[in-house]
C-alpha cells in the first residue's frame, strides 16, 4: 500500500449534495406528450428525472428505475416500455443530450410500434420537475494517497455516487472526480484509469467502494 507521502498540488475536497425539488409548467398525460416533454423540458429536468432519481432509488431501495420508467409502467400502464427506459443506464452517459436523445427514441419507437398507446390517458400525470443541487462541502479533504484512502472508506453512500457516478455527466468526459484528481494533482495516471475502468453495471455501489481501496491498497509505494 502507498505510504502518501506524495502531496497533491491541490487538495481533494469531498462534497456531498441537498436537492429542492421544483415543479415546472409542464406534464404529460399520454406516451405522446411524454414524448413531447422529454423534446421540450429542460436539461435539468432531464438530470432530475433520470440522474438524480436512479442515484436516490440505487441508494435507498437498490432500484435502477428512473422518474421515467416509473411512470411509463405505473400511470400509463405500458411495463415493457418501462423495461426499456430503464436500461438506459445513465452512468454510460457523459452529457444530457445523448440522455434526451435515447429516451425520445425510445418513446417515439414505442409509439410507432404500438400506435394506439401513443393517446391512451394515463392514471395520474408526469409533470416535468427540476432539482436545484445545493453541494455541500463535507468535514473531508485530501493532500495524499493515504488521507484520499481514508477519505473514500469513511463517506456516505450519497457522497460516492455524487463523487463517482453522477461527476460523469456533470464533467461531460467519461470519467469521475476521483480519477480527475488522481491523475491532476498526484499524477497516479495508471491507478485512475484502472479505477476509472470499474464497471458499475456489474457491481454495487458498495462493491465499487471496496474495489476502490483494493486499488489504492495495491499501489506502490510512492516517494514525495
Amino acid at each position: 500500500m502507498s505510504d502518501g507521502t506524495r502531496t497533491g498540488a491541490e487538495p481533494f475536497q469531498f462534497f456531498t449534495v441537498a436537492n429542492v425539488t421544483r415543479s415546472g409548467n409542464q406534464e404529460a398525460n399520454t406516451l405522446r406528450e411524454l414524448l413531447e416533454g422529454l423534446g421540450r423540458c429542460s436539461d435539468a429536468s432531464i438530470y432530475h428525472h433520470l440522474i438524480h432519481a436512479f442515484g436516490s432509488q440505487a441508494l435507498q431501495t437498490g432500484s435502477t428505475l428512473n422518474d421515467f420508467a416509473t411512470w411509463v409502467g405505473t400511470s400509463a400502464g405500458c411495463r415493457d416500455l418501462s423495461g426499456r427506459l430503464a436500461a438506459l443506464d445513465e452512468r454510460c452517459y457523459t452529457s444530457i443530450e445523448e440522455m434526451r436523445d435515447d429516451l425520445s427514441r425510445v418513446v417515439r419507437d414505442y409509439i410507432e410500434t404500438h400506435p394506439g398507446r401513443g393517446e391512451q390517458r394515463a392514471s395520474s400525470a408526469f409533470c416535468f420537475c427540476e432539482g436545484v443541487e445545493l453541494l455541500v462541502p463535507l468535514n473531508l479533504a485530501a493532500r495524499t494517497l493515504e488521507e484520499f484512502r481514508t477519505s473514500i472508506q469513511l463517506m456516505s453512500c450519497e457522497s460516492f455516487y455524487l463523487h463517482f457516478v453522477a461527476s460523469n455527466s456533470r464533467l461531460e468526459q467519461r470519467s469521475n472526480d476521483f480519477s480527475v484528481w488522481l491523475t491532476e494533482s498526484l499524477g497516479l495516471d495508471e491507478l485512475a484509469r484502472k479505477i476509472n475502468e470499474i464497471d458499475l453495471t456489474e457491481i454495487t455501489l458498495e462493491a465499487a467502494r471496496e474495489r476502490i481501496l483494493q486499488l489504492i491498497d495495491a499501489e506502490p509505494v510512492r516517494l514525495v
